[in-house]
């Protein structure tokens, strides 16, 4: 099954041998002879591939015939490619010289015909060599005795009614979700675990827990992560971070990732579900268990795993095990995808349905497969024929046996082209998260996807995914704001299919392992997070790679060396995004087949000029590289590039002349407007960008007309516009922008718009008016001169308004503002003004409407702001150097606030009355910026489920806590209040978790009353210039894990009783010049007081970092630990 994909390879090459770019280019004669040979041979071997492929599992002869075919069809595939590039690279230099010089147009079709022949020539030498070389295996055929098969069993009726799979309701699992649950919040068992066999639904049960409404209440933070096989603890800590904040982590060092990990989860009640796990490495586990064990009693690992070890490792009593769906549940869910809506159609395969579905043998994800499977077939001999299959026979009847048949049997039934697409995503790791659209680029650079002038490849690439998610191969789609799908992945038993499909040619590797790559490899994807492969000559037998992907990133690889770019004459695709590469070697200029480049998050700052020779470039993607300062000037000869991704790029100041010769540029997020030629921006007139397109520097266009050639209302395809002016001076400017911008009116259907710096005093007419209704997400900042705001309230699908520096403005709607408000904004649900001085009120009428959706509104510096809508819906209130007027009259409209923070309210004596009292569902209050304020005891004690604190640079303040209140409080933070008495009610605190004291002047000591918070777990006491001890009951915060001390330079030394905090694992001291002095490992006074602490950092580096933990820090722990070096352990990467 390894080579099954070889009959996909050799269509490619057929379609590339009729291709009319070599009959219109002087094709003839004995060149075009051997071509035609090369037809005929193919043709020959398509006739019996099918047979071939079928029979190779049982015939070891046979499969490496078909290892030695497939090496000579790669080889060829080479040839073609290579010749089909220098007849482009001569097209493009004669376009180039017809552009600049037509007088020569003569001269150059004749060194153009010259060199034709040359190469004619040439590549007929070489074609014979393949030919004879394809001609010798084919021969071998014969001692095979192949059938010739042209159509694979039953043909396919694809239905139309959908385009991607839809997520099937879940069936069977409503006791076993109950059971489950029942475990996580009503046992004392701190780790569960989910076993059963691969695709029985563990993942999809353990989903039903986390996402339940009561698992939701009763913990503070849920966090998912798909650990899978390669456990690593660095890679599982970031993808904690990232779940927990639902942002990506881009963090590196060790040390960094450990206290975000410990700040996510400080003091909260946490579920972690840990699912998919394979390695059963003790010491592993109990690393990680030492790294997540701040989270408050009650917190939970719910673990998925198909390894009872697994689950005994974790510390789990007794693991539940998930049995199989009932044949009822199993036809059912069967059914749902196999029927379709055609349940009249199919009522005669119901008897034959029932019988596949009970060969599921209650596994769902074998019925889902086999159900999509026969949704694309209709008659009844060939349901029978899929019962009846050998398959289910070779397969056995030992456990998980029906879903390997039935994946299988899936895989059977894809149409070529989708099988090595399909066997292609093997080169990702188990539970790496695939993103699309990254995919469907390396898929076109593969040659997987066919290209035609109708339909563009990348809408061709999303049908193959759709049709992949369709068919059950992908899983856990995650959609944009528009609903796209943005990555996915594959369930473990799918991934092992396209290993075992994929065989040799695709590998996955970990950094770190001894492993040679096979000659045979032709694509190659290293990840994890050891700093060099342990075997120095791993790559150096990689000789026929077209795939190599660096997937996490390798900050140690600093330079890629000549050698590298010329051991890999096929590459078709590399990714070194993610390296610190400063600069690129010359030969990258060799690799001629290359398609995919992929450089995003490097320190390089230029580009080779070398780069503008690799013609067949289709995506060239630079996101993020933060120093690149300009980019090459020929970049326009790079006539295939399709994606020029350079977001983020930050310090480019202008691109290149000729963007707009590039006429396949589908992807440049950004444009750059010179100010040496203002009229370049009509480079983007005949360029169908998609996507988003951020548009700089337009304060250099002063002309109305060229930005009307940039034919942005074209552009149906670009969904987010971004629109920025440089803040300039120069009135000048200002006459011609209004003009401007009215020529930059986008397409209707734009989703997303970004105005910023725009210093005309009238928005243009197209934002006016409901042009734009399909907008959903509306920025307008820094619009000083503007007045009057557009009449956004008429726009059905906003959903998120942000106005910044509208310095005019008085009134936020217009006449209309308070009419017909039930259809007025409808579905906004984020809204934030900013900096809007002369702001009166939501709108000149006294009826300020409803604003019915709204969840979060922040309001910052807009001091005669008094009024606003009625906000039924809100969550979170964020005022800041606002009125007092308005704070009453928000106070007076919400009830419904878990978030409320104030700031700026400079006069504020005290909480208006209501605020507190009328949200009640508070759980974070934040106050900053109000020094009037003297007392909160009285307003915050009628909040029984607040759970954070934060008070700052209140200077007054002088009580928070009364002797009731404030006991559900697990985080307090409290920051520049010199007045601050905390001796009365911080007893009550008994949950209290997380700590902070900082530029409290008045604090010579801790408070007594914390001596009673035995929860405590961080203490951060920072820049109290006055404390000069430490109390002696100091040890008996016996739940204390993380200290402290920062500028505090009176404090002298440690009580004795630290040494009874046998949980604390941080130590941090820092500008405390005589404690750090006593606190000197081995020779300080109070070393002994602390030696038990595993991480202790006095003034930035770490004097200690314990040795059954140094095996899985990076560097930056401590001096004790060399710093690596990738390059010196692999020549190629020099």
């Amino acid at each position: 099954m390894a080579e099954a994909v070889l009959s996909a390879l050799m269509e490619v090459l057929f379609h590339k041998t009729a291709s009319q770019i070599f009959q219109k280019n002087g094709l003839l004669g004995s060149t075009k002879k051997e071509m035609l040979n090369l037809q005929s041979t193919l043709s020959t071997i398509q006739a019996v591939l099918q047979d071939a492929e079928d029979r190779q599992m049982k015939e070891k002869a046979l499969k490496n015939w078909l290892v030695k075919l497939k090496d000579i069809v790669y080889e060829a595939d080479d040839l073609l490619d290579e010749y089909m590039t220098e007849l482009l690279r001569h097209k493009v230099v004669l376009d180039d010289r017809e552009t600049r010089y037509c007088v020569f147009h003569a001269v150059n079709s004749l060194y153009l015909s010259g060199t034709l022949i040359f190469l004619g020539y040439s590549m007929k030498l070489k074609l014979k060599q393949v030919v004879e070389k394809l001609d010798l295996v084919a021969n071998e055929r014969a001692k095979f005795h192949f059938r010739d098969v042209y159509e694979k069993r039953f043909s396919c009726e694809r239905p139309q009614s959908d385009s991607y799979v839809i997520e099937s309701k879940i069936l069977g699992r409503n006791k076993d979700k109950k059971n489950i649950i029942k475990l996580l919040i009503g046992s004392d068992v701190s780790v569960v675990s989910i076993i059963g066999i691969g695709g029985i639904g563990k993942t999809t049960v353990a989903k039903l827990v986390y996402n339940d409404a009561v698992v939701e209440n009763s913990f503070d933070t849920r966090i998912w992560v798909c650990v899978s096989e390669g456990f690593n603890v660095k890679r599982l800590l970031k993808a904690i971070i990232e779940s927990g904040t639902g942002s990506s982590c881009n963090l590196v060092e060790m040390d960094v990732i450990q206290r975000r990990v410990q700040e996510l989860i400080l003091g909260k009640k946490f579920l972690l579900v840990l699912d998919d796990v394979w390695d059963d490495d003790h010491e592993k586990y109990e690393r990680l268990k030492n790294l997540v064990h701040n989270g408050l009693d009650g917190s939970k690992l719910l673990v998925t795993t198909r390894n009872e070890k697994v689950a005994l490792l974790m510390g789990t009593t007794n693991p539940y095990r998930l049995e199989g769906l009932s044949d009822g549940d199993c036809w059912s869910l069967f059914q749902e995808l196999a029927y379709k809506n055609r349940q009249k159609e199919l009522l005669a395969l119901e008897e034959v349905g029932k019988e596949i579905a009970k060969k599921c043998r209650g596994v769902p994800l074998a019925a889902k497969a086999l159900g999509s499977l026969m949704c694309l077939k209709n008659q009844k001999s060939e349901w029978s024929f899929i019962r009846d299959c050998a398959m289910w026979d070779l397969m056995g009847h030992e456990d998980g046996a029906g879903i390997l048949s039935a994946l299988k049997l899936s895989y059977e039934y894809l149409p070529t082209h989708l099988k090595q697409c399909f066997a292609y995503c093997s080169i990702f790791p188990k539970g790496y998260r695939i993103n699309k659209n990254t995919l469907i680029r390396l898929w076109m650079a593969e040659g997987f996807v066919p290209s035609s002038e109708s339909i563009p490849p990348e809408e061709v690439g999303n049908g193959y995914f759709n049709e992949l998610l369709w068919r059950s191969f992908f899983q856990n789609v995650r959609r944009d704001f528009d609903g796209n799908i943005v990555e996915c992945d594959m369930h473990d038993l799918v991934h092992d299919l396209a290993k075992s499909v994929g065989g040799v040619d695709c590998l996955t590797t970990e950094f770190g392992k001894e492993v040679i790559i096979p000659v045979a490899t032709r694509h190659l994807s290293m990840f994890g997070n050891e700093v060099v492969p342990k075997n120095p000559g791993m790559l150096k037998s990689a000789q026929n790679l077209r795939s190599f992907l660096l997937l996490d990133g390798q900050r140690n690889i600093t330079k890629l060396s000549k050698s590298f770019f010329l051991s890999f004459r096929s590459i078709r695709a590399l990714d070194c995004s993610g390296t610190s590469i400063k600069k690129l070697s010359n030969s990258i200029g060799t690799l001629l087949h290359l398609r995919y480049l992929n450089l995003s998050h490097t320190l390089l700052r230029t580009l080779p000029k070398s780069i503008c020779c690799l013609l067949n470039l289709e995506a060239l993607i630079l996101k993020h590289c933060n120093h690149l300062i300009e980019l090459p000037a020929e970049i326009r000869k790079l006539v295939n590039l399709r994606h020029l991704d350079i977001y983020g790029c930050t310090s480019l100041t202008m691109l290149p002349g000729g963007i707009g010769q590039m006429r396949s540029l589908q992807t440049l997020p950004v444009y750059i407007v010179s100010d040496a030629a203002a009229s370049d921006i009509s480079e983007l007139q005949r360029l169908d960008l998609h996507g988003e397109l951020m548009i700089k520097n337009l304060e250099n266009l002063s002309n109305e007309i060229c930005a009307k050639n940039a034919n942005l209302k074209g552009k149906r395809h670009i969904r987010f516009l971004k629109l920025i002016w440089a803040q300039v001076e120069e009135m000048e400017t200002r006459e011609n922008v209004e003009r401007v911008v009215e020529g930059l009116q986008p397409n209707s259907d734009l989703r997303k718009l970004h105005l910023e710096g725009y210093i005309g005093a009238n928005f243009p007419s197209w934002l006016m008016t409901t042009y734009l209704v399909n907008i959903v997400e509306l920025s307008l900042l820094k619009c000083h001169r503007c007045v009057e705001l557009p009449q956004l309230e008429k726009l059905p699908f906003l959903e998120v308004l942000t106005v910044d520096g509208m310095d005019s403005a008085m009134y936020f709607c217009g006449s209309s503002g308070g009419k017909d408000s039930a259809t007025h904004f409808a579905s906004l649900k984020q809204l934030t003004l900013r900096n809007m001085p002369c702001l009166l009120g939501w709108s000149v009428n006294e009826d300020h409407g409803i604003l019915p959706r709204l969840k979060k509104f922040t309001c910052e510096a807009c001091p005669s702001l008094n009024n606003l809508p009625y906000l039924p819906s809100l969550n979170s209130l964020e005022l800041s150097d606002c009125s007092s007027e308005l704070l009453a009259e928000t106070a007076a409209n919400v009830t419904s606030l878990t978030h409320l923070m104030i700031s700026g309210f400079l006069e504020l004596i005290h909480l208006p009355e209501g605020l507190l009292k009328n949200n009640i569902s508070l759980l974070s209050v934040e106050i900053r910026d109000c020094p009037e304020i003297r007392s909160l005891s009285s307003d915050l004690k009628v909040l029984p489920c607040i759970e954070s604190l934060s008070i700052s640079n209140c200077k007054n303040l002088s009580s928070v806590f009364d002797s009731c209140g404030l006991g559900t409080l697990k985080s307090l933070s409290i920051h520049d209040c010199h007045n601050i008495s905390l001796e009365k009610g911080l007893q009550n605190l008994q949950f209290l978790q997380y700590a902070s004291l900082s530029d409290c002047g008045n604090l010579t000591t801790l408070p007594m009353p914390m001596q009673h918070l035995t929860s405590l777990q961080t203490l951060h006491i920072w820049s109290c210039s006055e404390m000069y001890m430490l109390p002696e009951w100091l040890g008996d915060l016996s739940s204390l894990r993380e200290l402290e001390l920062w500028y505090c330079g009176k404090l002298s030394s440690l009580p004795e009783s630290v040494k009874n905090l046998t949980k604390l694992q941080f130590l941090s001291i820092w500008g405390c010049p005589n404690l750090g002095l006593r606190c000197r490992k081995d020779v300080g006074e109070d070393w002994h007081k602390i030696k038990h602490v595993p991480f202790i950092k006095i003034n930035g580096p770490y004097i200690q970092a314990m040795t059954e933990y140094a095996a899985y820090i990076a560097s930056p722990w401590g001096v004790s630990l060399p710093e690596p070096n990738l390059n010196a352990g692999c020549p190629l990467l020099k």
